[in-house]
């Protein structure tokens, strides 16, 4: 049996008329885990099916807001105001997100650059005490050859 209307999909779901996103979502995870084909075994599978098809007409199909709240141009107000103020919640968030991440990816490429800067001090360093000790030898090779030769004019 194809459902075709919402109330069709309410009674399946063994809702009132009036419930809500997260009623009919809540029924739904209850339901299919009852009726799952692995609990209830494969004769009753039809009732698992039943109730996917009942959840997926009420996710395809959602009830405009003006039918829920029944035209009442205040509880309209209100629920857009929610709406609306639930969007800006996100947009934050998502921007906070971006910036947190953007922060991160600054502070990271930070740390490398310190981190390869601390590397190139080192090796110059490194390569400053090198020459040194090549300066230090070269110097006391001459200084014993400046011996020999003054030793060997006596």
């Amino acid at each position: 049996m194809a459902i075709t209307t919402r109330v069709d999909a309410l009674k399946k779901l063994g809702l009132p008329i009036s419930a809500s996103q997260l009623d009919i979502k809540n029924a739904y995870k209850e339901l299919s885990k009852k009726y799952h084909p692995d609990v209830v075994g494969e004769e009753y599978s039809y009732l698992f099916v039943e109730i996917n098809e009942a959840y997926s007409f009420l996710n395809n199909n959602p009830v405009p807001a003006r039918k829920v709240l029944g035209g009442d141009e205040k509880a309209m107000m209100r629920y857009q105001t929610q709406r609306n103020n639930r969007d800006m919640a996100k947009r934050y968030e998502f921007k906070d997100k971006k910036r947190k991440k953007e922060k991160e990816a600054a502070l990271e490429k930070a740390a490398k650059e310190a981190r390869r800067r601390r590397e190139e001090e080192k090796a110059r360093k490194l390569e400053a005490e090198k020459e040194a000790k090549r300066q230090i030898k070269a110097m006391e090779m001459a200084i014993v050859i400046s011996r020999m030769l003054g030793e060997n004019k006596d």
